[in-house]
């Protein structure tokens, strides 16, 4: 097993490290996504803490097949593979987390020694760091707007508890992604509020500095953004049954 993150590259090749019945450690991820980015230092790290486990990256959107046999959603989730069987799983980058449930799966180097004891300890350093980083380029990269276009964005980003910043509307979507991201809020059943950035440059050039995330749709949860991850996987998925352009 080496100590080391692998990329998979078919489910074939999953199926046979899960049928050998070792401890698998699953990191779904998608490359647009800069949550799995950051897990993935802390993924990486822990890998040479538990050389007897195989810690393997699913890429979502090249893999699909894999990840609608393991019911991902959003990413990055992660997937506790034992004996053979999904033991556990986990959603979200929460390094603590990853450590203790990779020591429950995975568990110790020596059967009398507990699981990697310092561990837990770097990876917190590192999400500290990870964390700081991310915050640090956040607020640098709000620093170029003004204070009242920053007022607007809130206000527009904390008018609905899921809030969608789309090209077009709900009901005529004006690119693919838009159209993708609308329907599987609606396929959800959930509310969700919408603002057309095509109609407001401000709104559009200044929300993508904002989060410092420079692509649309952008989709907001209770004032956070995290959709963007959801909707690639969707994305990728509609390519073998969707038209839409």
């Amino acid at each position: 097993m080496g100590g080391s993150a692998k990329d998979v590259q078919s489910k074939k090749e999953l199926d046979s490290v899960v049928h050998s019945g070792s401890p698998v450690v699953l990191h779904f991820r998608a490359s647009r996504c800069e949550a799995s980015k950051h897990i993935d230092e802390v993924f990486a790290h822990l890998s040479t803490d538990f050389p007897h486990a195989h810690f393997l990256r699913v890429e979502v959107e090249e893999q699909p097949e894999i990840s609608e046999a393991y019911s991902v959603s959003d990413v990055p989730y992660f997937a506790f593979v034992k004996d053979g069987k999904v033991f556990d799983t986990l959603k979200g980058a929460d390094p603590s987390s990853l450590a203790n449930k990779i020591a429950r799966v995975a568990g110790s180097v020596r059967p009398e020694e507990p699981a990697a004891p310092a561990s837990l300890e770097t990876v917190q350093e590192l999400a500290k760091e990870n964390e700081s980083f991310h915050k640090q380029e956040q607020i640098q990269a709000q620093n170029v707007l003004n204070d009242p276009l920053k007022r607007r964005l809130k206000q527009l980003i904390d008018s609905n508890r899921l809030m969608l910043f789309m090209k077009g509307t709900p009901e005529e979507p004006k690119c693919k992604v838009s159209q993708i991201a609308v329907d599987a809020l609606r396929e959800e059943k959930v509310k969700f509020g919408s603002f057309d950035v095509l109609s407001d440059k401000e709104v559009m050039e200044g929300i993508q500095k904002y989060s410092n995330w420079p692509t649309i749709p952008q989709l907001y949860y209770k004032g956070k953004l995290g959709g963007w991850c959801h909707i690639a996987i969707l994305m990728r998925r509609s390519e073998k049954t969707s038209g839409v352009a």
